[in-house]
């Protein structure tokens, strides 16, 4: 009897007659699209530095949280990620100077550029990490370019799940404490991270909203004050596994009132110093002056926020007056200019030496700042 033929031998024509070259056109064909098939994958993705730029849209899973934080950007970065840079999370050095995005925006806004050049301008050999809860971002931005081209800023991906891997904020976490108040969950997400990745890593931690003026302090352990009974968390560097710090992350499960802007704030890292230094904090006059508690400085409020958000914002927005005229020649030297972005973020300055943001900005973010001019951009 004699062996059938394999089906991929015989092809039928349209006419009914038999061929003998099907398996060969069926061979062809696969080849042809096995090749498709790789040059679609390789074109699905490109290297951008130390990241993955996604060329097309691929399919893409998120952790629980990020529906949860961002779900605006969940669903549209859902749809397609083409042309966005992918960022991965990497644990932060010991002596990074971070900076944290939680709303999940894909970019920077001016001031935040600025905010962020202006720290590796002043530590040019210090590493700067700009971490962003979005999973992917528009690294075609032209300001997102400038941050991302500086030689030591790298950006990474914020996931919740890698920062709160401790308890107690690792049962907080899973149980979405940070959520219970939508509104305020980015600052809820931020106030804690802030707190337990300084725990985990030590480093300076520094709001998107300060611009640095000078080089920072040459030692570890400092926050400063913000208000009576409140010791501002928007800057502060400590040591890894820094006690202080142990006893903030082990309150913020006890204390945390979603009513409240800032119960794991200011207010906690008060209540945290005034336990530990009762006699330092209940001296009379001592937001005006440097206080230490063990070996933590708690800096003069003029030093870290020399303008208070309730009476003085107009000497940073508005045409050069009063205080900001001789601001710069000041012999309190200030750290940084904080622009208390929760109050000002739709006032837009003049660009130029104008106003004190202006002046600011020209100084201690030129890249940024000639990138807002090229660029028509507002600052």
């Amino acid at each position: 009897m004699e062996d059938p033929k394999p089906p991929c031998q015989i092809r039928i024509t349209e006419s009914g007659s038999r061929t003998k070259n099907g398996c060969r056109l069926l061979r062809a064909s696969l080849l042809v699209s096995a090749a498709l098939v790789v040059s679609l994958f390789s074109l699905s993705s490109r290297s951008y530095g130390n990241f993955l730029a996604t060329m097309m849209p691929v399919e893409v899973s998120y952790p629980a949280w990020v529906e949860h934080l961002c779900p605006r950007y969940y669903r549209r970065a859902s749809q397609s990620t083409a042309g966005l840079l992918r960022l991965t999370w990497k644990p932060l050095e010991d002596d990074a100077i971070f900076f944290m995005e939680t709303s999940c925006a894909k970019s920077l806004g001016s001031r935040q550029a600025c905010v962020v050049e202006s720290a590796a301008y002043h530590q040019p050999h210090q590493p700067i990490r700009l971490l962003m809860t979005a999973p992917y971002i528009n690294h075609s931005h032209p300001l997102l370019q400038v941050v991302l081209g500086l030689d030591n800023v790298h950006a990474s991906w914020l996931d919740l799940d890698q920062v709160y891997q401790e308890e107690p904020l690792l049962t907080w976490h899973r149980e979405r404490q940070w959520m219970l108040n939508e509104a305020r969950s980015p600052t809820f997400v931020s106030d804690s991270s802030r707190i337990e990745l300084l725990k985990r890593f030590g480093g300076t931690f520094l709001d998107l909203d300060m611009i640095t003026l000078r080089s920072l302090p040459s030692f570890s352990n400092w926050v400063g004050w913000h208000a009576l009974v409140q010791i501002n968390n928007a800057a502060m560097n400590f040591v890894k596994g820094h006690p202080s710090l142990q006893m903030v992350a082990s309150s913020i499960p006890k204390v945390f009132d979603p009513k409240s802007c800032c119960r794991i704030g200011p207010y906690l890292l008060y209540d945290v110093m005034h336990e530990l230094c009762p006699d330092v904090t209940n001296r009379p006059n001592i937001t005006e002056t440097d206080a230490k508690c063990g070996n933590v400085t708690i800096f003069a409020r003029i030093r870290l926020y020399p303008f208070s958000p309730y009476t003085e914002l107009d000497y940073i927005f508005q045409k050069k007056k009063g205080k900001a005229l001789n601001f710069f020649t000041s012999q309190n030297d200030p750290y940084f200019l904080h622009l208390y972005s929760s109050h000002t973020t739709k006032i837009r300055v003049p660009l130029g030496n104008l106003t004190l943001l202006g002046e600011a900005a020209m100084r201690n973010c030129p890249k940024v700042y000639n990138a807002i001019v090229k660029h028509g951009l507002e600052l």
